[in-house]
């Protein structure tokens, strides 16, 4: 779980977050208090990680978002949160495409029954298998299914988000 340690720091010292806690498969809760009863949680259920916000002390249940991977629940939360940090650091939003018709080229989502989509197919066979109701928190991870969590927080700490971002979308995506 380095990355959080890193995630932890960055926010910290940035952002001027209080982060808390460690999340395993032996369970535990990562915390990140934006401050006036607001909250971001990581935690470990039902053999996955769950990412949601909480207000007041209402979580939604098994989260915005669930995977059984790791490293796509982080970038879920990265990208949840990297406004935060970049906003501290002085520069203009960025962010990914998050509608569904920003899909890049060959990916196509994956949906249940009950419209939830459950993950999603590259164009040279890649598979990413998450559970979320909003393309919000799938469609980046199809720009970003081969970066780790911690190359994408250093980009997003650039102010156009360098070539990490770039290589992508041709220019940095503002929003």
């Amino acid at each position: 779980m380095g990355f959080l340690d890193e995630y932890k720091s960055v926010m910290e010292k940035h952002a001027g977050l209080k982060v808390y806690g460690s999340v395993s498969e032996e369970g535990g809760v990562y915390s990140i208090d934006y401050g006036h009863g607001f909250y971001a949680r990581l935690w470990y259920e039902n053999g996955g990680y769950s990412f949601a916000e909480e207000e007041r002390g209402k979580v939604w249940p098994g989260g915005f978002f669930f995977s059984r991977h790791i490293d796509l629940t982080q970038k879920v939360m990265m990208n949840y949160t990297v406004s935060i940090l970049r906003h501290a650091l002085g520069f203009e939003p960025l962010g990914l495409p998050m509608d569904i018709e920003e899909l890049p080229e060959g990916w196509r989502p994956l949906k249940n029954k009950r419209l939830d989509y459950i993950g999603l197919d590259g164009p040279t066979g890649e598979r990413l298998d998450f559970v979320t109701g909003s393309s919000v928190y799938c469609v980046p991870l199809a720009w970003l299914y081969d970066v780790s969590p911690s190359e994408l927080l250093h980009a997003y700490m650039l102010p156009d988000g360098g070539p990490l971002l770039r290589r992508w979308l041709g220019r940095p995506y503002v929003r």
